[in-house]
């Protein structure tokens, strides 16, 4: 301790996130030997460098509202982009029909849970309850990429059939989850349900930020192809840089929120329509996949080890049992439940569409929603718990599904090696 003492506190910040970020070069080897997720051990590192003192500014257990806002807004816009680069030409329209029953059947149906069980089981307001379904509503495209696609041009569609459900999930839902953010936030500004201007919302957060951003997304990311294409067959350029795919995610964010647009859903489209866009090489479409991973991965380093820092500095204190007793039931019950009516009507068995019921892991993408929603309206009620009980579903989250996916999707994928080899003989 003299000699931490002795080393001026930039110094030691540097080396402790340095040391933090190198371990990603064999966290994922290990992460498979061990068969656990990796988000798992970056959380015991957070709690390991909390203990010793390491001066990273720790959440006190909270973060800065705005400041966690941006951070968790520039970790699910990386995240989207990798997840529309993984989705390629291999999936058909009948491919995308489970991921869009687990978004318009199943998330419904957990945030109306979330709803009435913040009502009338943690006795929260309206506003703090319609926050809570809102914010719990998308999958995480960050913490859940190890059930994800990996290589996009090594994809095959009976192979990837989990992963690929799981994937398109978590790029739409993260989007179709704002509006609901927005009713949160308008119900609170208006005082009640019956003060609240319904047809703005549906006809303006609801549908029109949808398809702007729908489309917006589509736009950019073809014609970002195009212009490739085009730059390559008549000027002899070729683009090969793979940081093309962090600039493409913040300018199509960018752009989408300026024309009225959900940015997070055109992020995941223009990754889509770069990915689907054939002409463009695949090698290079591969370099941009594993550059905007890379980033991600750094990212999600840094949150996961400041996340391990506010559950020691006592987040997880700001609730009573019945939040303690609501995260483990959102996980354990209400997702897989709700996953299985949303996908009873699919031919398929029944253990593939557990998995895909089981592995709604929630993240980063909930962190964002909840700081927005307090940025954008600072006299939420029920703050604390709010924070407290999305950290209890985040850690559930990251220490149940961290345990269970790699062993769950090397199952499936040996399953189904083996159903391709009977078939070939």
């Amino acid at each position: 301790m003299l000699f931490l003492e002795g080393m001026e506190e930039h110094y030691l910040i540097m080396a402790g996130l340095g040391f933090a970020t190198i371990i990603m070069a064999w966290l994922p080897s290990f992460s498979k030997k061990l068969k656990i997720s990796s988000p798992i051990l970056l959380l015991l590192i957070g709690f390991g460098l909390f203990l010793i003192g390491l001066p990273l500014g720790w959440p006190d257990p909270l973060w800065n509202d705005e400041g966690l806002m941006y951070y968790s807004e520039a970790v699910v816009i990386i995240s989207l982009m990798g997840a529309g680069l993984k989705i390629g030409a291999n999936y058909d329209l009948k491919s995308w029909r489970k991921p869009l029953l687990l978004v318009f059947v199943t998330m419904p149906i957990c945030m109306l849970s979330a709803y009435f069980l913040g009502q009338y089981f943690l006795l929260l307001s309206v506003p703090s309850s319609l926050l809570l379904a809102a914010v719990l509503a998308p999958t995480d495209p960050v913490l859940a990429a190890e059930v994800q696609l990996d290589d996009p041009m090594e994809e095959q569609e009976h192979e990837d059939n989990v992963r690929f459900t799981l994937t398109a999930e978590a790029g739409l839902n993260d989007g179709i989850a704002f509006p609901f953010s927005y009713l949160a936030v308008m119900v609170a500004q208006a005082g009640s349900w019956a003060a609240f201007n319904f047809t703005e919302w549906f006809w303006d957060k609801l549908l029109l930020k949808i398809v702007i951003g729908v489309v917006i997304g589509l736009f950019i990311g073809w014609m970002i192809g195009l212009i490739m294409d085009r730059l390559h067959k008549y000027m002899g350029v070729k683009t090969f840089v793979g940081f093309l795919s962090l600039s493409l995610t913040f300018m199509t964010y960018g752009v989408s929120e300026a024309l009225h647009g959900y940015g997070f859903l055109a992020v995941f489209f223009a990754g889509f329509a770069l990915r689907y866009y054939e002409k463009v090489d695949q090698n290079y479409k591969k370099k941009l996949g594993e550059f905007i991973t890379e980033m991600e991965h750094l990212l999600m380093v840094v949150y996961i080890i400041l996340f391990g820092g506010s559950i020691m500095n006592g987040m997880l204190t700001l609730t009573d049992w019945k939040g303690i007793l609501f995260a483990f039931l959102f996980v354990l019950v209400i997702r897989p439940v709700a996953g299985l009516i949303g996908l009873a009507g699919v031919k398929e068995g029944f253990k593939s569409k557990l998995a895909v019921s089981f592995f709604g892991i929630r993240g980063i993408g909930s962190i964002f929603y909840l700081s927005w929603a307090f940025v954008t309206f600072d006299y939420f009620e029920y703050k604390n718990e709010l924070y407290a009980i999305t950290a209890y579903i985040i850690l559930i989250s990251i220490v149940l599904h961290g345990l269970t996916a790699p062993t769950a999707i090397e199952y499936f994928r040996k399953k189904s090696q083996k159903t391709q080899e009977e078939a070939s003989n």
